[in-house]
């Protein structure tokens, strides 16, 4: 909310364009309210929240603008650009609690594919995750779901009223390319330094600051084509150059947990795909955005007057913390009952708050062996290696267990993707479309024929061979104190072997497709 205000009545030369989804919270003073006229030329008594309830666009004395959130954003767009009338260096929209900025952002690739109006005028290339470092810890470890939170969802929205709070903050962090960890003079040293850690093990590219009350220099928020959209205009002004040019931007942004901003430039008629590729010079698309005069990289500074960044490549707070991550990859399919033997012994953490201390203690006692009648067993309540895992998600290949239809069979799981999200106290394994393997790669091709890059990528990245196409096992553990060869053991320990076992796999899966070809 702070920050949103912050943007909207900035002095810095940036005209911002907000989009909002809690009106109430947005605190903007009818002061510097510009259109202060009602549609008759009669000065309007009503506040900036009513006009905004009543559907009006807020213009403001230094060139920003705010308008509520539709039941379409592309309708707000349309309602806040004018038809492209209205200028802006940026665009930012203001998420739900439950937002999904990768879902907002697919969406408008679809719009743009249509050839939707307001995507010629603006293209979302930018997502900042706004943290709040006092809960974080707290909404980690919670049971909750979405809906048990006042105000989190509308009523009658089910689907995202069942959603996990520690799953939505993990995709939202994730989402990400700036994080900004917020209300640090609120939360401990400890609290702040749990938020920044694990966030940036979630988030390895994204740049990351902490802020108070959401201040900080919007060329951090906005990135690099906007501070050089807004360079370009001061070197016009002052008749440096005369080549006339024009960026738009735009945001979005979350509510409560986290909140997400999706950043966005364009040339009036042209899109700008984004880069997270810092080395790289090509000009024809955004890079993160680096303000070297504008924030502290000191990591020993404790003034709030300002925000303070943070380097991912060496950031002190996880490696401090000990967390860490790696990616497990095999290309054999997992037993579908040994796997969920295992899943079934998963350890959840009994505290209401993630402590990372109290992790490493249950890790290092899982390590000590103790004799006990002639045994060894491992100290402690529980033995598994997974004991400080914090967040796990990725892709997953089951085998069947029973290849034949009839009697319930599962045949199925040989061309079904199973995802696998674990986030605090959740866990859960779900289905996730069709491998790309299920089908010919002439198909693919055609599939992605306005898009060579994508099939190309997939497979360069995902194919594991021609025999199974893209089938294999994906999945990243990020935590505290992690003991990847005990991971890694322990989940070979549910692959079907090379050998008898996958030659028996074979066996069945021919004998499936021969029967599929005799119906």
């Amino acid at each position: 909310t702070s920050c949103l205000t912050n943007l909207l009545s900035n002095n810095e030369g940036y005209k911002i364009g907000v989009v909002i989804n809690d009106i109430a919270s947005v605190n903007i003073d009818a002061k510097l309210v510009a259109n202060r006229m009602d549609p008759n030329g009669i000065p309007s008594a009503s506040s900036p929240a009513a006009l905004l309830k009543e559907g009006e666009t807020i213009e403001l004395q230094n060139g920003c603008a705010c308008c509520s959130l539709a039941d379409e954003l592309l309708d707000s767009m349309d309602q806040l650009l004018d038809g492209g009338k209205r200028k802006f260096d940026a665009v930012v929209v203001e998420l739900s609690g439950v937002g999904d900025p990768t879902a907002v952002k697919q969406n408008w690739m679809d719009a743009a594919s249509m050839g939707h109006p307001s995507t010629l005028l603006a293209d979302v290339n930018r997502v900042v995750t706004v943290i709040d470092a006092a809960t974080f810890g707290t909404d980690w470890m919670t049971w909750d779901t979405a809906g048990v939170r006042d105000g989190w969802v509308e009523e009658g929205d089910d689907c995202a009223a069942q959603r996990k709070v520690p799953e939505l903050l993990a995709e939202q962090v994730e989402a990400a390319d700036t994080l900004l960890i917020n209300k640090t003079d609120l939360a401990g040293a400890v609290q702040v330094s749990v938020a920044a850690g694990l966030a940036t093990q979630l988030n390895t590219s994204a740049e990351l600051f902490e802020t108070v009350h959401g201040n900080i220099p919007i060329a951090n928020i906005l990135g690099s084509s906007v501070a050089a959209t807004t360079t370009l205009k001061e070197e016009q002004e002052e008749g440096k150059t005369k080549k006339d040019e024009s960026t738009h931007s735009v945001c979005t942004h979350g509510h409560d947990h986290s909140h997400s901003h999706a950043h966005a430039s364009s040339e009036q008629g042209k899109s700008s795909p984004t880069s997270s590729d810092s080395g790289c010079g090509d000009t024809s698309h955004s890079h993160p955005h680096e303000e070297e005069s504008s924030s502290c990289a000191d990591p020993g500074c404790t003034d709030t007057s300002h925000s303070h960044s943070h380097s991912h490549a060496s950031s002190t707070a996880s490696i401090n913390l000990g967390i860490s991550s790696f990616v497990y990859k095999r290309s054999l399919p997992f037993h579908s009952s040994k796997l969920l033997s295992i899943l079934n012994q998963w350890p959840v953490p009994i505290k209401e708050e993630l402590n990372l201390d109290s992790m490493e203690e249950d890790v290092q006692q899982t390590d000590k062996p103790e004799k006990k009648d002639g045994t060894e067993m491992l100290q402690g309540s529980s033995t598994s290696p997974f004991v400080g895992v914090l967040r796990s998600k990725g892709f997953c290949w089951l085998a069947p267990t029973q290849w034949s239809e009839e009697g319930g069979g599962d045949s199925w799981r040989h061309d079904t993707a199973m995802y696998w999200s674990h986030a605090g106290k959740h866990f859960g394994i779900t289905t996730a479309g069709k491998w790309w393997g299920s089908t010919t790669k002439e198909n693919m091709k055609e599939i992605f024929s306005n898009n060579q890059k994508e099939y190309e990528r997939i497979l360069a990245e995902d194919w594991i061979s021609d025999e199974f196409g893209d089938r294999r096992q994906e999945l990243v553990f990020i935590g505290a104190q992690l003991n990847q060869e005990e991971i890694e053991r322990e989940l070979d320990s549910c692959l079907i072997r090379d050998g008898g076992e996958m030659e028996e796999y074979r066996r069945q899966l021919k004998e499936k497709m021969d029967n599929r070809i005799l119906q």
